[in-house]
This record gives structure tokens, sequence and C-alpha cells, in this order.
């Protein structure tokens, strides 16, 4: 099957999906941020903009905390919780972890530490510093502090299905990452759009800019912005270190994540 026809039939197959299951229809149990809010953490090519209830944030002390279902549903972690004890048992990588809403004593296979911060409730959710599992166990992490962007490079944490949804619906070749910084988001009239910061070090020139987010629904379903949508207008020009926002046409009702990559195409 040649590439155009598996194109057609993915978007064909994404057409009826929506018509039969309209997202319209499901419960919007999402909380979405109703303003701009900024994105902290990638994953290989994939920049988390939103995990279900909120998305990750820095606290007061300048730590990145992640809601505990996501270690689960993007890195392949088991949790669980004990809401009598308000603690959470996390195993990844062959460790174990307990931690403790509000307490800056963890365990790490049973061993008492000290965190610089603590575990907090928000929205009903347990969120966790992501700085304790990446300072004892050796996942390959880069944190750059000009954009205040934590990047996880280690592919065995890279597990979960919004992953696996968007290579299953990417059908490019080539296209480079690293090229534009997604440093923002925001929900505009229930879509979404998106900031971001040309950093290929020169111009971009028009259709060479790939910002193509994927949204999956607490349902299951999820919502792309097809490459081949007829409607789709390329992307100007976009000038070196030029930073700019744009309006994608993905269904963001009832979702549980959003990822997004910001490429260049070759």
């Amino acid at each position: 099957m040649n590439r155009n026809l598996k194109l057609l039939i993915a978007s064909f197959v994404t057409f009826i999906l929506l018509a039969v299951y309209p997202i319209s229809s499901m419960a919007a149990t999402s909380s979405l941020p109703d303003k701009e809010t900024p994105i902290y953490l990638k994953m290989d090519k994939y920049f988390i903009l939103y995990t279900k209830p909120s998305s990750p944030f820095l606290n007061q002390q300048g730590r990145l905390l992640v809601p505990l279902r996501s270690i689960q549903d993007l890195m392949g972690g088991e949790v669980s919780y004990n809401h009598h004890s308000k603690t959470a048992t996390v195993k990844i990588l062959n460790n174990s972890f307990d931690v403790t809403i509000n307490s800056k004593i963890a365990y790490v296979n049973k061993k008492e530490v000290k965190m610089d911060t603590i575990p907090v409730l928000k929205k009903d959710a347990m969120f966790l510093p992501i700085r304790l599992f990446l300072d004892h166990t050796d996942i390959e992490y880069k944190y750059i502090n000009d954009l205040k962007l934590l990047h996880i490079k280690d592919k065995r944490v890279l597990v979960g299905k919004p992953f696996d949804f968007f290579d299953e619906n990417d059908y490019t070749n080539g296209y480079i990452d690293g090229s534009f910084h997604l440093s923002a988001f925001k929900i505009v009239n229930s879509g979404l759009s998106i900031k971001a910061q040309n950093l290929t070090g020169e111009t971009v020139p028009e259709g060479k800019t790939d910002i193509q987010p994927l949204v999956q629904m607490n349902s299951g379903w999820i919502s792309v912005d097809s490459y081949i949508r007829p409607g789709n207008k390329k992307i100007p020009e976009i000038k070196k270190g030029q930073s700019f926002w744009i309006n994608k046409d993905v269904e963001v009702n009832d979702a549980a994540y959003i990822i997004s990559v910001g490429r260049k195409a070759p």
C-alpha cells in the first residue's frame, strides 16, 4: 500500500469515528486550563502539554510536579495509592518509591530519603516531584534552564499509549526534532492554540514547520489534526528565533493527555 493511500485511509477512518462517536457527546470531565499555561516537560520528541487533571507545573521551590497517574500512563510505572495514609507507591525501573502528601520524607527501596519539596493534592489528584525518580534511577534526562524545560530522553520510560497513537498516525519521514520549542498552550473556542519558537538558527520556509498535537480522551479515542486535511493551510515562513502562536483543529473535551511535537520538515 503506497503512502498516499495509507494517509487517505487514516483520515477517512478518523472522520468515521468522529461521526459515529461525536466527541461533543462525551462527558467533558477534564479540567483544561482557561488561560495560557507553560509547558515544562518533554519526553523524547513529545512535549507534554496536559496530563489529567492538570498540566505538570512548577511549585514555589521551582520543582516540577506531575500527577501520579501520569507516571503509569506515560512512563510505564506501576502505581498505587492508599487514601487512608495519603501515601503512594511507585515501582519503576526495578526501584520502589513510597511518598506521602505534604511530607518531605520518602522511601526509596525501603530506605528513608529527604526531599527538598513535598507531594501535594491538586484537583483531587496526587502530584509528585519528578526529581525524586530522576535522582534515584539512571533515567537519562537533561534540564534546559533557559527554557525551563525538563527533557527526558530515556526510551525505557517512553511507553505510554499517547506516544503509540502518535506514531500510528504519523506518516512523515526525516522530520527534525528540536527545531521548535513549544513553550505554552491555551484553549481557544474549545480548540487548541500552541506557542512555539524557532530554534533552528535560520529562517524556516513556508510549509516546513511541523507543530502536530495529539489528544487522548478519557474514553480512549484520540483526536489529531490530519496532515492531509484539505482545509489545512501551510504555516507561513518563520524567522530565526521568532515566537508565534498556531491554532490546531483538535478536540480537547474529555482530554486525558495532550502531547505535541515541534519539528522541521526536510
